[in-house]
């Protein structure tokens, strides 16, 4: 694809915005600042509508920029009405606005917004209650408290209930098609897990949670890492005034318990948090793969595996900080986390060797125990500066993280029926031990400035470095022979993994047209030695490059009309890169009959995302709705090899390239008192490219997803909340994904004069949700599936104590993502 004349159109399209602002003339004026009135943050696209008091004909009308300013320029002298509306908040309307001569500057200040009846997960209580969900054009912001059917759960659990969020039964999340997302804590990797996300999202309970926020098409502003955009995860923190307590339990069938506690303090010069979470899971599993060889080099045509486990997880998660006032609007903040978790896995794998007319070759019953241990922190230090101007504001961030996993493996292996005949022959154990150690580095500066009375420039810097150490020893112990290593399978593996960027973008606004220009140059690196032995047991080093330096431009055009409409496109050139295990040539051999390795030669993907979006708003009704369109070069896809013995490898290959389109509406509904729904529904189609070279060939298919959240109250103290979804089978590339769909339903009674709260639910009620694919090449067909079930039904009782006897300063909350 030939960028040229998009760069150069880019340019071009820059600098005449700039000359345009440039003979902005002002007559009257009017400005003002809207705020959230809870967490007292500026609300950005906010519409605002003048309208001649008299005549009530409609004269000038914009939206607020990233901040939540606004100013309209060249007005006449009269008297006007101005109407402040976004979606999920009560309107405001000020009446009498004069302009005459002498008066013709005229500031509302900070105007605060409430919500409304359009808020996703909604609730009926007596104190003022949180905007649940702020579904912009650019983001998409879940407040998670009020989902009931996920309470007590994982972070897993919560990400279900979020609209557009897909994850399936191995726990990987995907958006929009794609698995390719770049999943942050608090706006940052994280490396709990060793920086594994399905074992970071099991792992972390949804209680210490606050958000999720969605950018499906982020600007230069943030990292070009992910496929279908970013996903941030915010960790709780206090926003309240006062001495503010709280404390919740959770009780689960199948062994499932849950445990958070939380206690903060603010006042005009300070605010001190910390929370505590602990989790105990158990998660049963079952499932089977079965793989038909069809150019067999022997008599082994078939090999059909059951792998029926149990998961233990415990985990202890700890978060705690401090945000101090230096002056009026210059805050200094520190906050640390600490994550503690240990894994054990029993995993029995039963596995059939048949010939083609399906009688025994070798028949085999095999254990698989693990276990692991994993600790991690992380440090931060934020530097946050706001000045007179509105909307001038420079932030430093620095950060540290640093963590140990360790994990052993014993898969013990008796065959016990060769050729059809019945044999006792003794087990024989291979061990596997590794341990991985992780460093994170992370600096970024940020500043904001605005440009005349509407425009302004957001450029900063930010470096990103993560060390890993990983080391793998395999011994095999027989009666016969004790314990001998396995040469081949170990190793060392040392990478370093940095990405160096610089950022520019530029906004603006004309009358009802607003639009966003910018620039992100990245300069990343991953590098490796890995350091091994080869078939002869000699000892051998390989050496691991890629790098990746690219420019990667975004454009946001915005255009707001009456009635409560709003449309934009926007544009953005992102990446994936290799990780380090795609990367890691040397052998997964956790599955006895499909072993796992990287391939070194493998390229970053190259993605150019299109979208267009329209955002409408009724009394009772709220529409978002977005078209999109994603090109994917160097696709990174796994591909199963020719059996040998008995056993396929799978590896990453690039495929030339892919391509995804599609339509998404988020819908609110709010049509009966005590009752609202919120639907999503995503129709895509993916195409991609034909591989000859692996054995696979050109495929494209449609299929779409939807679920719906429906809540109910009754009175002021019971709420009803019942979920349900369904994901339509797709094809991407060799694999065809099976349908997947469940029910979750849950219910909340406030106590003690809304005090307390107790939640039941209930998850996959009905027990239908299981990951289930086909996968064809040249060399086999593989029919897999896996069945996972955790707490059915869950038992949570919450508590709330303290006091609200401060006035609150605004504090800026770094780790939520700020998109214009």
């Amino acid at each position: 694809m030939n960028l040229f004349p998009i760069k150069l159109s880019f340019i071009i399209l820059f600098f005449t915005c700039i000359i345009f602002s440039a003979y902005a003339q002002q007559k009257g004026q009017l400005r003002g600042w809207v705020k959230d009135a809870v967490t007292r943050d500026g609300i950005p696209l906010t519409s605002i509508i003048l309208s001649n008091q008299k005549t009530g004909l409609q004269v000038k009308g914009l939206q607020t920029d990233s901040t939540g300013n606004f100013t309209i320029d060249e007005l006449p002298d009269g008297t006007f009405k101005c109407k402040i509306s976004y979606i999920g908040y009560q309107t405001v309307v000020k009446d009498s606005v004069s302009i005459y001569e002498g008066n013709r500057s005229i500031n509302l200040g900070e105007i605060y917004l409430t919500t409304g009846k359009g808020s996703l997960l909604s609730e009926v209580v007596i104190t003022a209650q949180q905007v649940n969900t702020k579904i912009g054009l650019s983001k998409k912001k879940f407040s998670v408290d009020q989902s009931l059917v996920s309470k007590g759960g994982s972070a897993a659990d919560l990400l279900q209930n979020i609209p557009t969020v897909l994850v399936d039964g191995a726990g990987n999340v995907s958006l929009r098609g794609s698995s390719n997302v770049n999943v942050l804590i608090d706006g940052k990797p994280s490396l709990i897990g060793g920086g594994n996300i399905t074992q970071l999202l099991q792992s972390l309970p949804a209680s210490s949670i606050e958000s999720i926020e969605l950018v499906t098409n982020p600007s230069a502003k943030y990292d070009a890492e992910g496929e279908s955009g970013i996903l941030n995860i915010v960790l709780k923190k206090n926003k309240k005034a006062g001495f503010i307590g709280t404390a919740e339990a959770t009780a689960g069938t199948r062994n499932n318990y849950n445990a958070n506690a939380g206690l903060s303090f603010q006042n005009k010069k300070v605010n001190i948090y910390g929370n505590y979470s602990y989790r105990y899971s158990t998660t049963r599993s079952n499932g089977h793969q079965n793989i038909t060889f069809l150019n067999p080099t022997d008599s082994l045509t078939f090999s059909n595996e059951t792998f029926p486990s149990q998961t233990i997880n415990k985990g202890h998660t700890l978060k705690g900080g401090m945000d101090y006032y230096l002056a009026e609007k210059t805050v200094l903040s520190f906050s640390g986390s600490y994550n503690n978790l240990k894994t054990n896995r029993n995993e029995v794998l039963n596995i059939d060797q048949l010939n083609a007319s399906g009688l025994p070759l070798q028949l085999s019953l095999n254990n698989n125990q693990s276990t692991g241990q994993g600790n991690n922190y992380d440090l931060n230090l934020d530097f946050s500066k706001t000045f007179n101007r509105p909307g001038e504001e420079l932030v430093l961030s620095t950060g540290y993280a640093h963590g140990v996993n360790d994990n052993q493996m014993s898969l013990t292996s008796g065959v016990y029926n060769i050729n059809g005949r019945a044999i006792q022959s003794p087990p024989e154990t291979l061990y596997n031990e590794s341990d991985n150690g992780n460093r994170y580095y992370n600096i970024k500066a940020d500043f904001t400035l605005p440009i005349g009375p509407t425009g302004k420039i957001e450029t900063g810097y930010r470096s990103q470095i993560r060390l890993d150490d990983r080391k793998q020893q395999v011994y095999h112990f027989s009666d016969a022979n004790g314990y001998r290593p396995d040469y081949p399978f170990n190793n060392r593996f040392n990478s370093k993994n940095q990405i160096h960027a610089l950022y520019f973008n530029y906004f603006n606004q004309i009358k009802n047209f607003s639009y966003q220009i910018g620039l992100r140059a990245e300069a990343a690196s991953q590098t490796a030695i890995i350091e091994g032995y080869n078939a002869a047991n000699l000892p051998t080093t390989i050496p691991v490059k890629v790098v990746n330096n690219r420019i990667y431009p975004s454009i946001t055009l915005s255009q707001t009309f009456k009635k409560e409409q709003q449309l934009q496109f926007s544009y953005s050139r992102r990446v994936t890169r290799p990780t380090m295990r795609n990367l890691n040539p040397i052998v997964d051999i956790s599955d006895p009959v499909n072993y796992d390795t990287g391939n070194p030669e493998l390229k970053p993907e190259d993605i150019h995302l299109f979208e267009l979006a329209y955002n409408k708003q009724w009394k009772s009704i709220t529409l978002t709705s977005g078209l999109y369109y994603r090109q994917t070069n160097n696709l990174i896809r796994h591909i199963e090899s020719s059996p040998v013995n008995g056993v396929i490898t799978t590896i990453s290959e690039n495929i030339s390239h892919a391509y995804t389109s599609g339509l998404e509406l988020i819908g609110h509904f709010s049509l009966l008192k005590g009752w609202d729904f919120t639907a999503n529904t995503n129709i895509y189609q993916n195409k991609t490219a034909a591989a000859p070279e692996y054995g696979i060939a050109q495929s494209s298919g449609w299929s779409w997803n939807t679920n719906i959240t429906n809540n109910l109250t009754i009175g002021r103290d019971i709420s009803l909340q019942v979920r349900g979804d369904y994901h339509a089978p797709d094809k991407i590339g060799p694999d065809r994904n099976l349908a997947i769909y469940g029910i979750d339903a849950g219910a909340k009674l406030n106590v003690w004069h809304n005090s307390g709260t107790i939640t039941l639910n209930g998850r996959d009620v009905f027990n239908t949700r299981k990951w289930s694919f086909l996968r064809e090449s040249n060399a086999l067909l593989l029919d897999f599936e896996r069945r996972t079930i955790g707490a059915r039904a869950s038992l949570t009782f919450s508590y709330r104590f303290g006091t609200n006897t401060f006035r609150s300063k605004k504090i800026e909350h770094s780790t939520e993502l700020k998109e214009g």
